[in-house]
């Protein structure tokens, strides 16, 4: 047997290296959901249009159906993540259900979706600044680039600590912006609209577009799966994690629920169509007439700090998205380290920022127009997110059917699965029919945007059929569970 040398002796045991730490309850789980959806602009600036454009009266009845279909898919999602050991959401579900090569593709597709989320939050977050600089404080107007370089600054900065200092930057903010719209809504309810209180909520069931109206509500309720790449740093995130997956469910739903059908009855169904014209202005006017001119003007200070927050909450999901393929190797592996004072993905945060500020500043330097890449950003993010919820339908039915015995509940592991499968189906054909719609200018250019983000995942699966032969111990590793392989 060998015996150490002297010097082995003498030299002190290799510290373990650091790993994702913090201490995120139900509670924190919740606001970083409920933050990455913007209440207050989701009700300012996209419940206007989404009754405009979808079945404007029959709107609440909308989110109480996409409640029911996201809580069918939430339910195989949290029964899987029962099985998963480390944190890696879409990625990690999609490579154990369909394999490495689809998962390393949805990965990808998952990094490329948020960071398209990211750049368009910035662009909204510039808008919203000099809207409330200049517009509401009358201040200089300053180009919109220089307010996304300030708000990515500070975003990028809080992205490098601790979760848990985010955790409390979304909660001061969630909380106020969400007594804004409950005080509006209770003002509303209880005085009523110009039809009074009465509000047929099947009148316009025929009519609209029931296509467009399920698109946008399902949109409404993108990031409740996202919390499922914080379990390193969740408390009991076995417990944890699924309880505030349900909630964000049924708090945002519920919550649009009430605020579509507050925004009718303070409008009535006609003047509720056309104030998609001009939805921000519409909505605030009624903030003031309902609630005070206090409460309008808080409402001016905290649509940005609104969007800020859905900014905060974006970049620590995609920093850990982006953290997770380096720690498979697939990406470089420096960003896959912990920062050993804050226990977070350091590097992978800064390598996100700078992911972000790049687009952002072609888009500057190429004069595109704000509004126009906004839509087409965030547009576009968000047909990849609703994709990824059909691929992981269906990787979840797989995993549980080639894993006989692992759940007993066929409710959870065939029923409720296969249920998100058709649902979610739906919602990506009228997402790709209706692209035109979601992402803005004519159907020919969405179109050409939906295959560039398509060829980002074919070009991850082509890279991970080369990693199979040319890196096999990087191969072995994609969707790895606590060292051991996914099969």
């Amino acid at each position: 047997m060998h015996s150490p040398s002297a010097f082995d002796r003498a030299r002190p045991p290799a510290e373990p290296s650091p790993r994702l730490k913090g201490n995120l309850g139900t509670g924190g789980l919740l606001l970083t959901a409920l933050a990455l959806n913007a209440p207050l602009a989701m009700m300012a600036g996209f419940m206007p249009v989404q009754i405009g454009l979808g079945l404007g009266s029959a709107t609440p009845l909308v989110f109480l159906v996409v409640m029911v279909l996201v809580l069918v898919f939430a339910v195989g999602l949290v029964t899987m993540a029962r099985h998963m050991r480390q944190p890696g959401a879409y990625y990690t579900y999609i490579t154990a259900g369909l394999g490495r090569i689809p998962g390393l593709g949805a990965g990808f597709l998952a990094l490329t979706g948020y960071l398209l989320l990211g750049c368009g939050s910035y662009v909204l977050s510039a808008i919203l600044a000099d809207n409330l600089f200049h517009g509401f404080l009358h201040g200089p107007s300053l180009p919109w680039w220089l307010w996304a370089v300030v708000v990515w600054g500070l975003v990028t900065v809080l992205s490098l600590f601790n979760i848990d200092v985010s955790t409390k930057v979304l909660g001061v903010f969630l909380c106020i912006e969400v007594a804004i719209v409950l005080i509006w809504d209770a003002r509303v309810l209880a005085n009523g609209g110009p039809q009074g209180l009465g509000l047929d909520v099947t009148a316009q069931l025929g009519t609209g577009s029931p296509g467009v109206a399920l698109l946008f509500g399902v949109a409404s309720l993108i990031g409740f799966e996202s919390l499922q790449v914080f379990r390193a740093e969740t408390h009991n995130p076995f417990r944890t994690i699924p309880r505030a997956s349900y909630l964000t469910v049924v708090c945002l739903a519920g919550f649009y629920a009430l605020g579509s059908y507050s925004y009718l009855v303070a409008f009535g169904t006609g003047p509720a169509l056309a104030s998609a014209a001009s939805p921000a202005a519409s909505f605030l006017g009624s903030l003031g007439q309902y609630a005070g001119a206090v409460v309008r003007d808080l409402a001016n200070v905290m649509l940005l700090t609104s969007a800020f927050a859905a900014l905060l909450a974006i970049h620590n999901i995609t920093a850990r998205y982006c953290f997770t393929l380096g720690r498979d190797g697939v990406l470089p592996t420096w960003l896959g380290r912990v920062n050993s004072r804050h226990h977070s993905p350091t590097q992978a945060a800064a390598a996100v920022a700078l992911a972000i500020f790049v687009p952002l500043a072609l888009v500057a330097v190429l004069h595109v127009n704000p509004v126009t890449a906004y839509v087409a950003m965030a547009g576009l993010g968000i047909w990849t997110a609703i994709l990824l919820m059909f691929v992981t339908s269906f990787a979840v039915v797989l995993f549980f059917r080639n894993r006989p015995g692992l759940e007993s509940s066929t409710w959870k592991t065939w029923t409720a699965p296969s249920l998100a499968v058709i649902g979610f189906g739906c919602v990506v054909a009228q997402a790709t029919l209706n692209s035109g719609v979601l992402i803005g200018g004519s159907s020919a250019v969405a179109t050409c945007c939906i295959l560039a983000v398509v060829a980002v995942a074919v070009a991850a699966m082509l890279y991970a059929a080369w990693l199979q032969t040319g890196r096999p111990h990087t191969w072995a590793r994609i969707g790895e569970q606590d060292g051991q392989a996914v099969e």
